[in-house]
């Protein structure tokens, strides 16, 4: 898995067919901001949404490579946002070290938003150092946790938001459909044309974030729209966004989404993020329910 591409700011006011004439300032030198006087990050945050996911997550949190970002001076706390699963999805990942954020509701945006919520707003915890970054993947196994120290430095050499690629990547074969494929295609051109920029993977569950760029996004998807909802965002925000190619595999487990009813979601959620979009100045996450689901610890 190589590649590392440029690094793109979509601008606050679009580009796109609603936009400015000139969509994209590249920024390769210097590559964006770090951390508030360059300080590095000292904590990171992996959080695995899940929903009946006890075949797969115990596997995924294994292969998270602490020993190597804990050896480069980083704290790593993972979190799994259950979904009110009916298997032993919570059992399984509190036996491999992982604390549990159990949802109110259904649908992963909800999930998401919550959990980000509650880590972002709890002052309680101090041992959790900032500032911090996210990392999101999904807990079925299709995603690669061996990336994450990747995704992390491309964090730390300026990026805002990471995403991760499929298409851009080497996918095995049967984990995606040649309609899922063609129907991602056709997504991530919409989202291309409304925004101005060229995301090659718009539906991808891989991503990671500064938390001082999450603060100002106004998440509202509630279920799988919700990577639309990110990318749309970090547009809205001017956030430094920057695609890395990563490995698809096979989902280990039954498939929770619908193909057509998702990407009439997901292009609904882009047309009227795109359509309702503002500039955001400081936090704005009065859209996160606060409080709505529970933390579980180790």
């Amino acid at each position: 898995m190589t590649g590392s591409g440029a690094t793109l700011r979509a601008r606050p006011d679009g580009g796109g067919i609603f936009g400015g004439s000139r969509p994209l300032i590249d920024d390769r030198e210097p590559g964006g901001h770090l951390a508030p006087g360059d300080v590095r990050t000292r904590s990171i945050v992996v959080l695995l949404p899940a929903l009946n996911e006890a075949m797969a997550v115990g596997s995924v949190i294994e292969r998270i490579p602490m020993e190597a970002l804990r050896g480069a001076g980083y704290d790593v706390f993972v979190w799994v946002v259950d979904g009110r699963s009916v298997d032993a999805t919570p059992e399984v990942a509190k036996e491999r070290g992982a604390s549990i954020y159990v949802q109110q509701g259904a649908g992963k945006g909800n999930g998401v938003r919550q959990a980000l919520d509650h880590l972002m707003n709890d002052r309680s915890r101090q041992n959790i150092a900032a500032p911090r970054v996210y990392v999101m993947l999904d807990a079925d196994g299709t995603y690669p946790p061996e990336a994450i120290p990747e995704f992390v430095e491309a964090l730390e050499s300026g990026c805002d938001v990471v995403a991760g690629s499929r298409l851009r990547g080497r996918i095995e074969d049967g984990a995606l459909t040649s309609l899922n494929r063609l129907g991602n295609q056709a997504l991530s051109g919409l989202a291309a044309f409304l925004f101005g920029f060229p995301i090659s993977d718009v539906c991808t569950g891989m991503w990671a974030f500064r938390e001082d760029c999450l603060q100002r996004f106004r998440l509202a998807a509630e279920s799988f729209d919700l990577e639309a909802d990110i990318f749309a965002s970090a547009c809205e925000v001017g956030a430094r966004l920057r695609e890395l190619p990563v490995d698809y595999a096979c989902r280990i487990g039954e498939a929770k989404l619908v193909p057509l009813r998702t990407g009439l979601l997901i292009a609904w959620r882009l047309l009227m993020k795109r359509l309702n979009a503002r500039a955001i100045v400081g936090p704005d996450r009065r859209n996160l329910p606060a409080q709505a689901g529970r933390a579980v610890d180790q």
